[in-house]
């Protein structure tokens, strides 16, 4: 009897521990195991296709996106909006003659399609006219100019309606007229010259589309989906391009609907730029204008702010280097030609077709 005893408890014993170490091995597989960001190596994690290997290593701010700002912004509650008179008359007709109305259901919206350039970006300027033709936009738009021979080479081109001489009280320093390198000491100022023109509009109650010159427009339903993405929720007050993926925003295509987070995220990036004007290296309008973002709701629920795909609007480097949108088989909305240097803007756009002057 006590023999068997000692048998069936040994047997109980087997199945018990078969049963543990079974119920282990299954605990383990369901369990996640840790992220490279968890301490697992970068070599233990599945292999990725190249071509998001490339992608991903070159998703990275420029120079200009990592500059230090001191300068805080003001806070909404501190924020007080400005009391401008009205713009001059000539200014004004020249809006009234090329603002768009959109249809809405709280009464229309006038959207102005503007740049702003000097005769240094005359040629690209240009150059972006024809592809509003292409697109079927050329008839309303307003150009900007910083200089008096930019408003000239537009008139001689046959765009006197499409063309302003920015008053010269509306700017905070001398600007040049020439074609500024990225991050030279005359670029950043011009880059702030963008901003104080939005502002400015802003106040005159018209939605801005603000577009750099060195953009080319690549699609005839461009305008269609941006008002299409504009009023697919109520909130949405600004629509942004971006500079890398859902983290910094472009300052070089972009739409403000004339409300008062707009107004103070224009004042906010004039305050950071003028306060440190004369820091090395200079806070650019981008980089201000993403240190203002930084404070902001940009929840998708909830924030007035939207980014647009940066496939179907890329930057330089996406579309020129990484073959985006293209390899993916869809076509962009615009092409930015940023990350280019110098006349290297050019020659990409004229590499891929999108030179058309």
């Amino acid at each position: 009897m006590t023999e068997r005893f000692s048998r069936n408890k040994a047997y109980a014993m087997i199945l018990a521990t078969i049963f543990a170490i079974s119920l282990l091995a299954l605990l383990s597989n369901l369990t996640p195991k840790p992220s490279f960001f968890n301490g697992v190596s970068e070599t233990e994690q599945p292999s990725r296709t190249e071509g998001t290997d490339h992608l991903l290593a070159d998703d990275a701010p420029e120079e200009e996106d990592l500059v230090k700002v001191d300068a805080k912004p003001v806070s909404a509650k501190d924020w007080i909006p400005k009391k401008w008179g009205r713009l001059d008359k000539k200014i004004e007709e020249a809006i009234a003659n090329n603002v768009r109305t959109a249809k809405r259901k709280d009464g229309d919206e006038r959207i102005l399609l503007t740049a702003v350039a000097n005769q240094g970006m005359a040629e690209y300027t240009l150059n972006w006219i024809e592809s509003l033709k292409k697109t079927g936009l050329d008839d309303k738009f307003l150009v900007f100019a910083i200089d008096q021979e930019m408003v000239e080479t537009m008139k001689k081109y046959g765009y006197g309606k499409q063309v302003v001489l920015i008053p010269s009280e509306w700017f905070h320093i001398e600007l040049s007229g020439k074609f500024e390198p990225w991050l030279s000491n005359g670029y950043t100022p011009i880059t702030h010259s963008k901003s104080l023109v939005v502002e400015r509009l802003l106040y005159t109650g018209v939605t801005v589309w603000f577009s750099d010159v060195d953009i080319v427009f690549t699609s005839t339903s461009i305008y269609d989906y941006l008002l299409m993405k504009l009023n697919s929720r109520k909130q949405t007050e600004t629509l942004f391009s971006q500079e890398t993926e859902q983290k910094i925003i472009n300052s070089g295509f972009y739409i403000m609907r004339p409300t008062d987070t707009n107004k103070r995220i224009l004042a906010a990036s004039i305050y950071i730029q003028d306060s440190e004007a004369n820091k090395k290296p200079q806070v650019t309008q981008q980089r201000a204008m993403n240190r203002v973002l930084d404070d902001l709701n940009l929840n998708y629920q909830t924030s007035t702010i939207a980014l647009l795909d940066l496939s179907l609007f890329p930057h330089g480097r996406m579309y020129f280097d990484l073959n985006i949108p293209t390899k993916y088989g869809m076509t962009p909305m615009m092409v930015h030609a940023n990350y280019r240097k110098g006349d290297n803007k050019k020659k990409d756009l004229q590499k891929f077709g999108l030179w058309y002057i």
